[in-house]
């Protein structure tokens, strides 16, 4: 979590920024608030905040002057301004300091929200910078990590940033012995069921081992990095071994098709194209994973080329809109036999649509993401939605066909609702069972349906229904039981009289009371005291 903090003098201004955002969707949390300068410097050193949005007029001390004080404690905080006062000098020293966005008042929700998304972007770079230049610190002795450090930032993160020094840089930085020529990343994926991917990180070795062998003076550079079950390949070598190069990816994948086979594991290989210079391998990265992600519809078992979708392309918009319309309606029904089928329409429409692999995968994500949605926005809480969201993620990376696709997101959904069904369900028996208790300890007294709705939070209709479903009985029903019983347990004392124990059980007529106790017992109280006396 990104830690914030609100600085202004007018507490109600505080109350506004925090209430304006959803801060738990954002990945942020308020830890402090405070309305004079001096009050935030000493917050910002007991909180360590990476976030602060500060007023620039303050008693005590004013925001530019508190910005400057607190970067000196941590120069990486971040800062919003928010002032009423519109003028280019404040905001010129603002920007001096380092100040990432300058808000004027009134505070516009809508700004304030995409400042905090750029401001999140900014230290969420910073935070990854600052964890890989402690894992160089750490490891600056280790050769082979170094360069396998460098190569994962470029795979993993996308970063731009590590092919921005000279190759020469690059080279005496990071171990390698990188050349002008040709720049390619290779994506190995090995796919299979949940009970057979226990054996990739094994495979993993061996492909490795196996290249590093094959490629033995074909390349100027080779390095390798594993992550889950991808094998990502980076090669710089003189343009004239290309056919060499691919002939070594062509028997690789032959070799270990079959060895794979007899695992339950598929192995497919995500051709990027070839780059004239390592600061184009982003850019090359991205065809790689692409092409991986076109085996959902192209197949496994096979080199493949990226189609070259474009990042943004996606099914159909009216076509989605009228699916998102007929799933959400199913959603907030609760409805998984509706939702099922709604989903496998859509599954029939997209296998004859021209639509790359990664689009279909971002196409489930948002699938998965609205139906999330849409139970919070039906106040249906479900308790562990950010775990279930991660484990659908990690079931559409594995997926390898649209079939396997659309099944993993159906039983996914499924899981969810039987799991909600369930907490519904020990939560309702957990109610009646106070309702017991209410009823065990206040029976004497002249109680009602609404009574009890109302020490247990519930409207007495709705609690009433739910009472007789769980206990086959109604609330008056159930009240009459117990009376009764405890009736029974009073008329064993000789010294009181049926009046009494007709009092002491919560009912004012007698005859009424006897007529109740023969409905139950078979036998007017003065019998029952006769006989069990």
């Amino acid at each position: 979590m990104i830690k914030v903090m609100v600085a202004d003098d007018e507490i109600r201004i505080c109350k506004l920024i925090i209430n304006l955002i959803n801060w738990e969707e954002l990945g942020m949390e308020i830890v402090g608030v405070a309305d004079n300068g001096i009050d935030a410097l000493h917050m910002i050193e007991q909180e360590e905040p990476d976030l602060v949005i500060t007023d620039i007029r303050m008693p005590g001390c004013d925001g530019l002057e508190m910005i400057g004080k607190a970067k000196k404690h941590n120069d990486k905080l971040e800062f919003i301004i928010i002032s009423g006062y519109g003028e280019f000098s404040y905001a010129q020293k603002a920007i001096e300091y380092g100040v990432k966005d300058y808000l004027c008042k009134p505070i516009n929700k809508d700004s304030l929200y995409k400042a905090l998304c750029r401001v999140k972007e900014a230290i969420t770079k910073q935070n990854h910078q600052s964890n890989l230049e402690k894992e160089y610190a750490d490891i600056k002795k280790d050769m082979g990590k170094i360069r396998a450090s460098f190569v994962k930032n470029l795979i993993l993160f996308n970063a731009e940033g590590g092919t921005e020094s000279s190759l020469e840089e690059i080279n005496q930085n990071y171990y390698f012995h990188f050349r002008e020529g040709a720049f390619q990343v290779v994506a190995i994926k090995i796919d299979g069921r949940s009970e057979a991917r226990k054996n990739i990180a094994e495979f993993h070795t061996k492909l490795a081992e196996s290249l590093q062998s094959l490629f033995q003076g074909l390349t100027y550079e080779l390095e390798i990095v594993a992550n889950s079950s991808n094998l990502y390949v980076l090669l710089n070598y003189d343009p004239a071994e290309k056919e060499k190069i691919e002939a070594v990816l062509q028997r690789t994948l032959n070799e270990f098709k079959s060895r794979l086979t007899t695992f339950g594991l598929l192995i497919t290989i995500g051709h990027g194209e070839a780059v004239t210079a390592l600061r184009m391998i982003p850019a090359a990265i991205e065809v790689a994973k692409q092409a991986i992600d076109d085996r959902i519809l192209k197949g496994t078992g096979r080199i493949i080329r990226s189609s070259g979708s474009k990042p943004g392309e996606t099914y159909d918009e009216e076509q989605f809109c009228e699916f998102t319309k007929k799933f959400t309606k199913a959603v907030e029904l609760l409805d998984f036999a509706e939702i099922t089928k709604v989903i496998n329409h859509l599954k029939e429409d997209l296998s004859r649509e021209r639509i790359g692999g990664s689009a279909l995968k971002r196409l489930v994500r948002e699938i998965g993401n609205t139906y999330y949605i849409t139970m919070r926005n039906n106040q249906i809480k479900v308790a562990d939605a950010v775990e279930e969201q991660e484990q659908l993620e990690k079931a559409i990376d594995h997926c390898y066909s649209l079939e396997l696709l659309f099944q993993e997101l159906v039983q996914h959904i499924g899981v969810s609702l039987k799991k909600l069904a369930e907490d519904k369900a020990q939560k309702n028996l957990g109610q009646i069972r106070e309702a017991k208790i209410y009823i065990e300890e206040n029976y004497m007294k002249n109680i009602t349906l609404e009574d009890l709705g109302s020490y247990l939070g519930f409207n007495p209709s709705y609690f009433s229904s739910l009472f007789k479903k769980e206990t086959g009985s109604t609330f008056l029903e159930y009240l009459s039981k117990v009376r009764i019983e405890k009736a029974k347990e009073l008329l064993k004392e000789p010294g009181l009289r049926i009046q009494d124990v007709c009092l002491m059980v919560g009912y004012n007529d007698v005859k009424y009371f006897t007529k109740l106790f023969i409905k139950h017992t078979g036998l007017k109280p003065k019998e029952f005291r006769k006989i069990f006396a």
